[in-house]
């Protein structure tokens, strides 16, 4: 990668990063693996393979086929996901050159996208191993192996992992990428993440899970995730799922997020017309849900954090 290069992709991530740090980041087909393990679609599989340790990072899922058909079918709704989870589809726009002549992929080649905090990524889909590996190294990377693939590393930092249905990305020289095989103990093992993920739906064509258990974030939640689902009409919903850790608790994230809803009613903002449910049992799931517009697009909690900043607290 050329020197500008690096600095248009570190730039992304950056700017990902002061935006998430601010304030605390369709249809699913059927699972498949490739020698190294690695599951190739749907959230649910997305989350098996972010190993347990990162159960407190913000955890960013791209259902990217979905999207793509989404972008193509009404862009101004939608045309803000059009990097799709992958951050050099950002670089290739920058510099205008085909991201298959400079990486051996593009986001065609991609079904899905974890990002996990604002400096690693894992795609899955069809990736041509030695294309990938050629336009690596034609960017500066020097080619190793790792375990069920090629590793590339660049000399003045970030490393990526490829095998014929894996590629991860790290910008750190220290980290290495995402494994290219699912963990043995993964988040999606966490009851946490199972009942948020649940609640947010496996169909659900971009969802961000905002960390179990961060500092930052209100004693009354446990974790809270946005997703987006497309309907048959072509429109979109979020829903907000927020894991409570007891009934009063869910009264109270309820309660705040009613306000949120009532100050947006009947004005044509976002959230007009949003239902709040505060759940039932021993840790209630409170759920949010509004339909998404000009005024709400998708995936905009990610750009504005205006929910995040309510789960915002001592613990």
């Amino acid at each position: 990668m050329t020197g500008n290069g690096r600095r248009v992709l570190r730039g992304f991530a950056a700017t990902a990063l002061v935006g998430v740090l601010g304030a605390g980041a369709a249809a699913c087909g059927g699972d498949s693996e490739d020698a190294a393990g690695g599951s190739a679609t749907g959230l649910t599989a997305a989350l098996g393979a972010a190993p347990a340790a990162d159960a407190g990072a913000l955890l960013t899922y791209t259902d990217v086929a979905a999207t793509r058909r989404l972008v193509k079918q009404d862009k101004k709704l939608y045309g803000g996901l059009a990097t799709y989870g992958i951050p050099e589809v950002a670089q290739a726009g920058y510099e205008s050159r085909p991201l298959k002549e400079t990486h051996g992929f593009d986001e065609n080649d991609v079904n899905t996208s974890l990002q996990i905090d604002s400096d690693r990524w894992r795609l899955t889909g069809a990736f041509d191993v030695d294309a990938v590996t050629a336009g690596m190294k034609k960017l500066g990377y020097t080619e190793g192996a790792t375990d069920g693939g090629v590793l590339l590393k660049d000399p003045n930092g970030g490393q990526v992992a490829v095998s014929t249905s894996v590629r991860s990305l790290s910008m750190s020289p220290d980290t290495p990428p995402p494994a290219l095989a699912a963990p043995k103990a993964s988040v999606a093992d966490d009851p946490a993440y199972q009942a948020v993920a649940r609640c947010v739906g496996d169909a659900t064509y971009y969802a961000t899970f905002y960390g179990k258990g961060r500092e930052s974030q209100t004693p009354d939640v446990t974790l809270y995730a946005i997703g987006a689902t497309a309907q048959a009409d072509g429109t979109s919903r979020e829903r907000l799922c927020a894991l409570t850790v007891s009934a009063e608790a869910a009264a109270r994230t309820a309660d705040t997020l009613r306000k949120t809803t009532a100050e947006a009613s009947g004005s044509g903002e976002r959230f007009a017309g949003a239902t709040v449910d505060s759940g039932s049992g021993a840790t209630p799931m409170v759920t949010l849900e509004w339909a998404n517009s000009p005024q709400a697009l998708p995936g905009d909690q990610n750009r504005t954090m205006r929910l995040p900043k309510l789960f915002l607290g001592e613990r």
